[in-house]
């Protein structure tokens, strides 16, 4: 991207948006051969990869308040371009789009804002007619929405006072004020935006409720008030993630491979693992499994050791065990509307264990299995909660009563299901499991 001042400055809200942030940053080095750019992201405190991959596209990274109006603000005041151009981090700008992007900055009349053509990615059909309906909005009502871009000059976004600092309309409380002074002009191209926000409910009813929201919010309701019931409507979808490393000598069980040798630890890690995946296939919940090593030959031994079919495998993200939990919570909310991490060290571990916890959900925030050694086996969510993972003495008997500080700090309520013994050390080893 080019290195002299800047004309336009594009300012990203970012939070845990590592999965599909490079893919927006790919584009928007198309648009830096047309324009000189800076990319600023305003992060609100990720944990994922999200600023490892800034800092790799040269994009740079200001860390603010979380709050996607305050995050917008602080992104503007941290740039020096003398145009402006918001996005979000889920967005797709192809050459076209940065085209017209390009030919607005260069051609575009002062007094005037403008935006691209809104649409979801993915086929179905559905998705159809919610971007239908947008067009509809934009005629009758000017409704432009923050997936669609905005693009204006700096003394125009200084005049009507920038974004407004709101929890949520932040995008309709800017177009409102921008329409008052100026000209609002659709682009030709389109901007393609991840349909994520609706895959966790029924689409069409995602949609209308955005609808109600807005038609609250014009009739005077506060955005505070409002962003209280800005939730994705439930589908019932529910997903187990499987903690697993590949089981190879040396790491795995390091602890019990000190009481019976390395390839010992690793045999009956095998079959415990082998037996909890099995029990836990079939169920009513899709069944990811989450790698600590996705290297050659750690996916050689996993494929060796697991029938795949049926499974899904993904590698956790960096950090220490809470760091990755958390990620993986995170990622399973996209497309289920609740979580259930367990391990594969947990010879009693089984389906109706599963099933017992997803059910405990529904009267709790959290759900976990304690463990025999103080820690817990099995951790199920249907919001993130991130704090329960911070700060915890991983590996330690205190991971348990840290977690239910943490809770009780953050006002959540645990459901406890029966405890179960975590396999460590010899003692912990069925019978039937030392069997050859």
């Amino acid at each position: 991207m080019n290195t002299k001042r800047p004309t336009l400055s594009v300012v990203i809200p970012t939070l845990n948006e590592a999965s599909c942030l490079t893919a927006l940053l790919g584009d928007l080095r198309d648009l830096g051969e047309m324009l000189s750019i800076e990319v600023v992201l305003a992060d609100g405190g990720s944990r994922d990869g999200t600023l490892a991959i800034a800092e790799q596209w040269g994009a740079r990274s200001i860390s603010c308040r979380q709050g996607r109006g305050s995050q917008l603000i602080s992104g503007a005041d941290a740039t020096s371009g003398s145009w402006f151009l918001f996005l979000h981090a889920d967005s797709r700008v192809d050459a076209d789009a940065c085209a017209e992007i390009a030919r607005f900055v260069s051609d575009g009349p002062s007094g005037a804002f403008a935006y691209l053509q809104f649409a979801l990615a993915g086929s179905r059909g559905v998705y159809r007619l919610i971007e239908a309906g947008q067009r509809w909005r934009e005629r009758l009502f000017g409704l432009v929405y923050g997936d669609q871009g905005l693009l204006l000059r700096r003394e125009l976004y200084e005049e009507v006072g920038g974004y407004p600092d709101w929890p949520i309309m932040e995008d309709v409380g800017i177009v409102d004020r921008l329409k008052r002074v100026a000209q609002r002009i659709p682009l030709e191209a389109v901007i393609t935006t991840s349909a994520r926000r609706y895959t966790r409910g029924f689409p069409l009813a995602t949609a209308a409720r955005n609808s109600l929201l807005v038609t609250l919010f014009r009739a005077g309701v506060d955005p505070g008030w409002l962003s209280r019931w800005y939730r994705p409507q439930r589908s019932g979808n529910r997903t187990v993630i499987v903690f697993a490393k590949a089981p190879l000598p040396g790491r795995v069980k390091t602890r019990l491979a000190a009481d019976v040798g390395s390839n010992e630890a690793v045999r009956i890690y095998r079959r415990m693992g082998r037996n909890s995946v099995d029990s836990l296939r079939g169920g009513p919940f899709r069944l990811i499994v989450y790698l600590a090593s996705a290297d050659e030959e750690s996916m050689r031994e996993v494929q060796n050791w697991l029938d795949p079919r049926g499974l899904e495998f993904r590698t956790q993200s960096t950090g220490d065990l809470g760091d990755r939990m958390a990620q993986a919570v995170r990622e399973g909310l996209v497309d289920a509307d609740s979580v259930c991490i367990v391990g594969t060290d947990i010879p009693d571990l089984d389906r109706a264990t599963v099933l017992k916890a997803f059910s405990a959900l529904e009267g709790a925030d959290a759900v976990l299995g304690p463990a025999t050694d103080g820690g817990y086996y099995l951790v199920a969510l249907d919001d993130e909660h991130p704090l329960l993972f911070e700060d915890i003495p991983w590996s330690t008997r205190e991971v348990l009563d840290s977690t239910l500080e943490r809770a009780g700090r953050a006002g959540l309520s645990v459901s406890l299901l029966d405890p179960m013994t975590d396999v460590d050390r010899l003692a912990d080893v069925p019978e039937d499991l030392m069997a050859r």
